[in-house]
This record gives structure tokens, sequence and C-alpha cells, in this order.
């Protein structure tokens, strides 16, 4: 694990108030949850007065549960930062869609490659039909599928993002080929090897993580996040203490004040114990 020399000695630094955890590739893998040392680090965070949110790309249908295992009691980042909504008032505190022109393009971007792609309206999941890829969107987010007949009816009634899935070999070159046609007007990234997601150009999770710190009352200087994706990367940039997985986006590792251990390995635990909780690996 690599660390900046600044954060050798964590008893030197700002209490951490609070704590921003990635899902996909941080601390859910695949059809894996949560681990027991993971759960166990964030509940004795959150002892020690911790707030602990989650920051994702996933809808907030799907991140939910995930918020409720981990008793999160303060507003959780979801569609990478266009949603910040609290998961058990449902009271939203951000919200953001994609603008209708851009997005049709994207839309027509799509189509001319024979992309699927879905669309997100109201917190729901919407796709032209059911395909593979719609398929295994679905059930890695386990979420329900809504079809309509053209893509562009959720476009122009205000989709959240729109993602594009495909094999994992292709989506490095369909980002590549957004971020040249969109990348003046929309923000571009990836948040899992098989998904290439398009949202408004202001939306980030690092900016939501300011404003929700912001709404907490919380310094900056004193936020903790923890991420692996691309999608993590403005996210590791604005926390106070930016930790990166050792598997994750190569840009989110450079980026990272500090780098810990794989998902397999606990990283994320191993992160919460040193920074949060005061606890030294040898």
């Amino acid at each position: 694990m690599d660390s900046d020399p600044t954060l050798a000695d964590p008893s030197k630094m700002a209490a951490i108030r609070l704590l921003a955890l990635d899902l996909d590739g941080t601390i859910v893998s695949g059809h894996a949850g949560i681990t027991a040392r993971v759960q166990a680090a964030v509940e004795d965070a959150q002892a020690l007065g911790t707030a602990v949110t989650i920051a994702t790309g996933r809808m907030f249908r799907s991140a939910r549960r995930f918020a409720h295992q981990l008793n999160v009691a303060v507003p959780i980042i979801c569609y990478q930062g266009a949603l910040v909504r609290d998961p058990i008032t449902e009271e939203t505190l951000h919200s953001r869609v994609l603008p209708v022109q851009p997005g049709l393009d994207v839309v027509t971007f799509a189509k001319a490659r024979r992309l699927h792609i879905n669309a997100y309206v109201d917190d729901d999941l919407y796709m032209e039909s059911i395909t593979p890829e719609g398929r295994f969107y679905a059930e890695t987010s386990d979420v329900p599928i809504r079809v309509i007949p053209d893509i562009r009816d959720a476009v122009r009634r205000g989709t959240t993002k729109l993602v594009m899935v495909a094999a994992e070999e292709d989506i490095p070159s369909v980002v590549a080929d957004l971020e040249i046609r969109f990348g003046a007007v929309l923000a571009v990234t990836r948040s899992h090897p098989r998904f290439a997601e398009t949202i408004g150009q202001e939306v980030n999770k690092g900016e939501a993580l300011r404003l929700l710190a912001k709404a907490l009352n919380i310094p900056e200087s004193a936020t903790m996040a923890i991420g692996d994706n691309l999608n993590d990367l403005d996210l590791v940039q604005a926390a106070g203490v930016g930790v990166a997985m050792a598997d994750g986006d190569p840009r989110v590792r450079a980026a990272a004040d500090w780098v810990t251990a794989s998902y397999a390995e606990d990283g994320a635990a191993l992160a919460i114990e040193r920074f949060v909780l005061g606890i030294e690996h040898r």
C-alpha cells in the first residue's frame, strides 16, 4: 500500500467527521456484499461520532438497502452526485437532471453504435428492450425494468443520467468517444467495467460531498472518502483524506492521499481503522 508521507501519522490529523464510501469495487463486489470487518469498522466510526454516507453511481433505490445495512443517518450520494437524498425520510437535498438536447444527442450516439442505453426518471430504470446488457445491469443493481418504446421520451422528461452497457473490452473506447463528442457539455465517466455514463457537466461525487459536508456543518478537511473507479476521482480529490483501492483506476490511485488494499483484503476497513479509528497496522 502506498501512502502520502504527510499522512504517516493519522493521530496528527483532524478528526474525520464525515466518511463517504463508494459501493461497487470498494465495499461491495459483484454479488458479494459488505464484509463483517467493514461493517464493524463503520459501526465503530459511527460510535465515535463520525457521520457515514454512501457515494455511488447507483440509483437511490439500489443504494438505499446498503445505507440501511450500515445504519446511515445522513443523506446519501447517488447517480454520481446528481441526487443527494436521505435514506430514511427520502427528503431530497440536491437533484440535477441531464440537459435535454445533449441527452438526445447521446441517445443518437448510442443507437448509431448499437449500444444498449438506460435512462432514469424519478428513480425508475427505463430501457427500450430487455437486452442481455440491460438484464445484466438490472441484476447487478437489483432494480426492476420499465420498458418504453422510445428512450428519448425519458430524456425529454428529465433523466438523471444515461448509461451505456457493453462488453468490458469495448467500454474504454466508448468513454473516449463520448468525451470527444460531448465533453464540452456533459460529464462522462466509467462506474463499472461495463458501464459508460453521461451526466450533467457540473455533476460529480466530489461536488456532492462538498454540498453534504456544508449541509452538515462539517469542514472539508474533516471529510474522508474511499473509492476505486474513474467516477470516484472527484470524490477522492474533494475529501480531506482521499483513499483509493489497490485495484482501482490508476488515475484515482495517483490522486489519492493513501492507497489501501483491495475489496478482497478488506481495504475499506483498513483505511477506516487507520484514519478514523486510529488503529495502526504493522
